[in-house]
């Protein structure tokens, strides 16, 4: 049995978290240190190493910690429906990679065959291009239904500058090396996200594709030059911590 303890230091350090994320996360009750030094500093257990790669990993696929924290401390069966969720997800996403996979591989056997792709072959991998996108079939539709809502037009542009001036002060955050987990980093994460929703008819899957989308294509060609890499980064850490209350 690993009898290691590691100061709250030490930890922070091990996996990449910031000190106050882990105070945090020890003030919600998330992840209490199984023990104390003398002095009565925090020390942390194999377990609790464990249970903290549970709840980095649950929070990377967008779970909040509320319930993360339910899922930890429920039955094996809460866990494993949530790990069942995200599961059912990437294999959605993996079909539809793999199904234009298939539909290259056949245009490039044309090619190599010095014949022309047909006009159908061109249609199915379009057709599969789009559908192996960042946002499922339905929730495209989801996205146009929200485009047509009465004054989304003229509140669109309202988002994008809110979104802006939000992105402006993350920056300067950056500058003076504030970290993600202080209050006023939570703040500009809170506000962040609260736009987004805003934007999205506070749909958590929409927003959930977006943020993959932002991801996978990068942030200032996904935003349209509104956050950039270092901008990201620094959301997507303060998100880890859950807004100083939990998502």
């Amino acid at each position: 049995m690993d009898q290691r303890r590691w100061k709250v230091g030490e930890l922070a350090d091990a996996t990449g978290l910031t000190v106050r994320a882990l105070h945090h996360f020890d003030e919600i009750g998330l992840l209490r240190p199984a023990a104390r030094s003398h002095a009565g500093h925090r020390l942390y257990t194999a377990d609790d190493v464990r249970r903290l790669y549970q709840i980095i990993a649950l929070r990377h696929v967008g779970m909040p910690l509320r319930e993360i924290a339910q899922a930890l401390d429920g039955c094996v069966d809460d866990l494993m429906r949530a790990v069942d969720r995200q599961l059912e997800h990437v294999g959605q996403v993996i079909g539809r990679q793999h199904q234009v996979r298939q539909r290259l591989l056949a245009l490039r056997h044309s090619v190599q065959q010095a014949r022309e792709p047909s006009v159908d072959q061109l249609i199915d991998t379009m057709e599969a291009i789009m559908n192996a996108g960042y946002f499922t079939p339905d929730q495209l539709a989801r996205a146009r239904r929200r485009h047509q809502d009465p004054g989304f037009a003229e509140n669109f542009g309202r988002w994008q500058e809110r979104c802006a001036h939000i992105a402006d002060e993350i920056q300067t955050a950056i500058q003076r090396d504030t970290d993600p987990a202080d209050p006023a980093a939570q703040a500009l994460a809170r506000q962040w996200d609260q736009a987004m929703r805003e934007m999205v008819g506070d749909d958590g899957h929409l927003l959930s594709a977006i943020y993959a989308k932002i991801d996978g294509k990068g942030p200032e060609a996904a935003t349209h030059g509104i956050l950039d890499a270092h901008a990201w980064d620094y959301l997507k850490r303060a998100f880890a911590v859950g807004y100083g209350h939990g998502r």
